[in-house]
């Protein structure tokens, strides 16, 4: 069996991509934070706890409110946001960390990110 065929049947989770939206300013050229917009929905992927490979992506200690997500989507883009649509995930909104490549024998394998727990009226991490 095809090793990619083989890893898309462990992409058991699925998520819900948030970018931000509204006006742009034009003194910053930045965007309206307040307002964010779905990009894409029913995004497979696999979320794990990891505190290893966190650890060595990030370059800093695991929480228990960070977590791995193990995707093929290439549209993830640090600073973006999920929430995963499994039960036990429900209401909770995630930050989006920078996404690693991984790399096998054929070219790009998959996308490795670290996302982390938010409060999401605040958009701040919640107190541990």
């Amino acid at each position: 069996m095809d090793d990619l065929t083989e890893y898309k049947r462990l992409l058991c989770h699925s998520f819900t991509l948030l970018d931000v939206g509204g006006e742009t300013d034009p003194f910053t050229g930045g965007k309206d934070r307040s307002e964010w917009r779905t990009v894409a929905q029913n995004v497979p992927c696999r979320v794990s706890g990891s505190p290893g490979r966190i650890q060595q992506l990030t370059g800093r200690q695991a929480t228990s409110q960070d977590f791995l997500l193990h995707t093929l989507h290439g549209g993830i883009k640090a600073g973006m946001r999920i929430q995963l649509e499994q039960p036990e995930f429900s209401g909770l909104v995630y930050q989006v960390g920078l996404p690693y490549p991984v790399y096998g024998a054929a070219g790009l394998h998959h996308y490795e990110v670290v996302v982390s727990l938010i409060d999401a009226a605040t958009g701040e991490e919640p107190e541990i």
